[in-house]
């Protein structure tokens, strides 16, 4: 794969629920493309969903999403802390709760489509960073040790 179709590749995966920008981090190593380049894809592409799911009008399908409910934990720390509580669970990069479901959570909770906006982003681009060093730290002590990747 060369040219184009590198980025294009890291930008599609990222716009997959649940694989996100977790899994763009992924690829983009695999594929060794620029740190820099791939973090923007990474959270540009997880990211390109959410308004669409804050803020488009009321349909079958997003009003069988709002009857189900998130899991009860998950609605007392976004009940306490609101948007705050939205942004920390989408930072953590291994609980497998991306933008898609952040931006669900914010819908069915009834938070502010603005403030949930901004920490979606905020929280997914920590999110990121988290995985591009982690990966880079695994990737680098794998190299010293072992003499791979």
């Amino acid at each position: 794969m060369t040219g184009i179709w590198r980025p294009v590749a890291v930008y599609a995966s990222a716009l997959l629920p649940f694989i996100e920008s977790r899994g763009s981090v992924l690829l983009a190593r695999v594929l060794n493309l620029p740190v820099r380049l791939s973090s923007a894809l990474s959270i540009a592409g997880s990211y390109t969903p959410v308004p669409f799911l804050l803020y488009a009008k009321k349909s079958p399908k997003l009003q069988s999403i709002k009857k189900k409910e998130p899991p009860e934990n998950v609605r007392r720390l976004v009940r306490q802390y609101g948007c705050w509580a939205l942004l920390v669970l989408i930072a953590m990069p291994f609980t497998g709760l991306g933008c898609w479901l952040g931006a669900i959570i914010a819908r069915a909770m009834r938070l502010d489509r603005r403030k949930s906006a901004v920490s979606i982003f905020i929280g997914n681009a920590i999110a990121v960073l988290l995985m591009t060093g982690c990966l880079s730290g695994v990737c680098a002590a794998a190299k010293g040790l072992l003499g791979l990747l």
